[in-house]
């Protein structure tokens, strides 16, 4: 069972986010053909991210009442749906319009993998589970680099997302059914049990469930961590072509780094089943050392960026899953609630950051906006230790923890 859980929420999870990474590693020939500049291509993840944002909390909410089975089988048809509408856009409107309702499936894919990780998977085992959960972004990346020798340069960007639709619509199939157990009592705070799947409240005994504004702050700190993460996935390849790679290589050094970001949240995730500590620190220092590979990025040399890709991908992007194994720590009983309020976080982040990397692309070239995203990794570990101080403080009580949504 628990096989087919991991596979299941890297798949879905995958088809999530699939729609806008393979936007970005396919990025220059699309643009050739539907007649864009980078700044447009800053909208269309803008679109697809922000629809996350604004649905992410409610859809938390509607994963704790439908269940994460019917809430990850959902999200694998609506991901099919738009990555089939975004391969068949005859021009920019259409394309950016299929990205945007993307968001809704993306929005419902993370917090049921969520829920089915807590439900499904023994405690000891939720940081490989996260791990293997969070792989799902460096995997679209590395399908998307893939794509761009052997499908966009070949027979075309519009067969790479056809394909990739129909590997949306499998994913659902791969999703077990868990057992559904009744909650202890409607309207509690996040320490009840939760109804939609067999979530047993194994909180370790003395942690405290955390309050609805710490989950706003590390919202908020981990958005500006997303806004760095999802400019790399989105503008590596014109980077790479910027500094003089090729653009076959440029789609190699995005697979290379995605596979680098995988095997990194794969061996952080292992780990952390092991940590003594906060695993918040370790976020901390990830930010911190990705945003080195960030300003390495902005030197503009072929050096640079290939250092940068390893530092930024390798440390950078391996923190997402160790990040929802510390709030789903203090938020056993209603993970996909909690989550749902960090990733709006998340996803406005993931919205704003690569808007405002192709606008700083447009008037002042990719050095300054890579320099300006070091601030804005450096700002992120900073919020995100005012969240963890919140939580972690002795004697701090939960005021406004989260409520499953009344049946």
């Amino acid at each position: 069972m628990q096989r087919r859980v991991f596979a299941s929420v890297i798949a879905t999870s995958t088809a999530g986010v699939l729609p806008v990474f393979l936007l970005g590693g396919m990025a220059v020939q699309v643009r050739a053909d539907l007649a864009f500049p980078e700044s447009s291509q800053g909208w269309v993840a803008f679109g697809y991210f922000g629809v996350s944002a604004l649905a992410s909390a409610a859809f938390g909410h509607l994963v704790e009442r439908i269940g994460p089975v019917r809430a990850m089988r959902c999200s694998s048809v609506l991901a099919a749906a738009t990555l089939a509408g975004a391969a068949a856009a005859p021009n920019f409107a259409l394309l950016l319009a299929a990205l945007a309702f993307g968001g809704l499936a993306n929005s419902l894919a993370q917090p049921g993998s969520n829920a089915l990780i807590v439900a499904a998977v023994d405690a000891r085992r939720n940081g490989l589970a996260f791990g293997v959960k969070q792989s799902a972004i460096p995997a679209a990346t590395l399908l998307a680099g893939l794509a761009v020798p052997t499908i966009a340069l070949t027979v075309g960007w519009r067969w790479a997302f056809a394909g990739a639709a129909c590997f949306a619509a499998g994913s659902g199939l791969l999703v077990p059914s868990v057992p559904t157990t009744e909650p202890r009592s409607e309207g509690t705070a996040i320490g009840a049990e939760r109804a939609g799947g067999a979530l047993a409240d194994r909180r370790p005994v003395g942690r405290r469930e955390a309050a609805l504004s710490s989950l706003l702050v590390l919202g908020l700190g981990a958005g500006l961590g997303s806004a760095m993460v999802n400019c790399l996935g989105a503008f590596l390849t014109s980077t790479a072509v910027e500094a003089g790679i090729a653009r076959g290589p440029a789609g190699a050094l995005l697979s290379a780094g995605s596979l680098l970001g995988l095997s990194a949240r794969l061996y952080g995730g292992w780990r952390a089943d092991t940590m003594v500590g906060s695993h918040f620190r370790v976020v901390i220092a990830m930010l911190l050392i990705g945003s080195i590979g960030v300003a390495l990025l902005a030197t503009g040399t072929t050096a640079g960026v290939l250092s940068g890709t390893a530092l930024a991908f390798g440390f950078g992007w391996a923190w997402p899953g160790i990040f929802n194994l510390a709030v789903v720590s203090h938020n056993r009983a209603a993970p996909a609630a909690a989550t749902g309020i960090t990733q709006s976080g998340t996803y406005a982040g993931g919205a704003v950051g690569p808007l405002l990397f192709g606008y700083l692309v447009t008037h002042g070239g990719y050095q300054r906006a890579w320099l300006a995203f070091v601030i804005v990794a450096l700002a992120g570990a900073g919020v995100i230790e005012v969240g963890r101080r919140r939580i972690e403080a002795p004697g701090r009580r939960a005021r406004a923890a989260v409520s499953p949504a009344p049946r």
